[in-house]
């Protein structure tokens, strides 16, 4: 996060900020780790590689760039349920709550 201001001592990011960083983080697989991104879950999902989402949208084939659309936007709305979580009455990331605390 620090692009997005975590260097200001004492100021944490706004949600907005940490969607922004978070997104771009969960997008990439970690193949070491066995881990896929969020990008690729959700295609696999609906029974798509991403790859090929990513070649037709930007071929221009409109299926692919809507459903690319689709993925962003779910992508966005995951990361945000997470941050929503951890953010104060002044939109700021506050705490961080390990979500699985919430599933039991």
């Amino acid at each position: 996060l620090l692009p997005c201001g975590l260097h200001t001592v004492g100021v944490p990011p706004s949600a907005d900020e940490a969607v922004a960083t978070l997104v771009n983080i969960a997008q990439l697989d970690r193949p070491d780790d066995a881990i896929e991104g969020i990008p690729r879950v959700i295609a696999a999902s609906v029974g798509r590689d991403i790859n090929d989402v990513y070649r037709g949208n930007n071929n221009g084939i409109l299926t692919d760039v809507e459903l690319n659309d689709k993925i962003v936007q779910a992508s966005r709305a995951a990361v945000r349920a997470l941050v929503n979580q951890s953010t104060d009455s002044s939109g700021r990331v506050k705490e961080v709550k390990n979500f699985f605390d919430e599933v039991g």
